[in-house]
């Protein structure tokens, strides 16, 4: 009874994360292009379409938290997949596009990808199987290095840095928040004393400053692709990394998990990427935004505007800075 009410609360928290999504990733399009600044976000508060979004957000990850408290990650996070198919033909429909058979096809390779690699985790998994607490200290270890080499990125190399990082790195971040929620939900339903006794606060402070961190990669996304391109990276990275994190730190494989069963997870989880990799390339969205670059450059052509200078490398030796004497 409970795997069907956490399957019945997944698939609510799946339908407001996709119109949140939709609605936060419609309202950042408009008002940012390229890296998000702190100042956009002070605007985007003030934009009733964005704060929508955010509390749908919200609700979602209230009904998701609720899930993993009845389910394994295994069973909640895979899910999330249906925001997918919603959100696609939300922003279509916001943005009168139609969509083209390819994404459609990228649609299909990453639902069915991605639930083939769960379906077969599932066989794998043994859910009874207790986690040490060396196992969720080296979970915590791993995410406080990511969080640290994911944020010096994004604050080092933000200008140089596409939509594709942010979609990996939120989808990473997000499945490593998963399973320390499922984590402190277990330890705050087997303690014997209070509630919070066995809590790990350091798991949680973890956590938080992941889904922070994740968060503003997210909005970041949105500046710079279709929302739809967004959860599509999300909902096939995170179950996958909470997945491999329960097969191959966690200690969950059961038996079924043979070399068979890893082969077949790995090309489905495979077929899943290049789902999201098709989309990112032939979205109408996409193709739309780069129809339109080509166009200003054609323009620009036509207006006789000078070509920008080649990079240092790349000019005549005698053309060079310092090259005189």
């Amino acid at each position: 009874m409970n795997q069907w009410l956490a399957v019945g609360l997944a698939v609510l928290s799946a339908l407001c994360l996709a119109v949140g999504t939709q609605k936060q990733g419609s309202a950042v399009a408009d008002r940012a292009r390229g890296p998000l600044h702190l100042r956009t976000i002070l605007a985007l508060l003030r934009c009733p379409r964005w704060v929508l979004g955010l509390v749908l957000l919200g609700l979602g990850t209230g009904l998701n938290v609720a899930a993993l408290g009845l389910a394994t990650v295994t069973v909640v996070q895979p899910i999330g997949v249906i925001a997918l198919v919603v959100t696609t033909l939300l922003h279509a429909q916001h943005r009168r596009l139609r969509i083209n058979r390819r994404t459609w096809a990228a649609i299909l390779l990453c639902t069915a990808g991605g639930g083939a690699f769960v379906a077969l985790a599932v066989g794998a998994t043994d859910p009874a199987h207790g986690i040490s607490s060396w196992a969720e200290h080296t979970v915590v270890v791993m995410l406080v290095v990511l969080v640290a080499v994911l944020g010096s990125a994004a604050a080092l190399f933000r200008h140089s840095l596409g939509g594709s990082f942010y979609v990996v790195g939120a989808g990473v971040l997000y499945g490593f928040v998963a399973v320390l929620v499922r984590l402190t939900l277990t330890r705050v339903q087997g303690s014997s004393g209070g509630p919070f006794d066995d809590v790990n606060w350091i798991a949680v402070t973890a956590a938080v400053a992941a889904a922070v961190l994740g968060g503003w990669f997210v909005q970041s996304a949105f500046a710079g692709g279709p929302p739809d391109l967004v959860i599509a990276g999300l909902t096939v990275i995170d179950p996958m990394v909470g997945v491999l994190l329960g097969l191959l730190v966690l200690g969950e494989a059961g038996a079924g998990l043979t070399l068979v069963t890893g082969l077949l997870m790995t090309a489905a989880g495979t077929v899943a990427i290049v789902g999201v990799a098709v989309l990112s390339q032939h979205h109408p969205e996409v193709l739309e935004r780069r129809a339109d670059l080509a166009r200003q450059g054609r323009a620009a052509v036509d207006r006789g505007v000078p070509a920008p200078p080649p990079p240092a490398s790349d000019r005549p030796a005698h053309d060079r800075p310092g090259s005189h004497p």
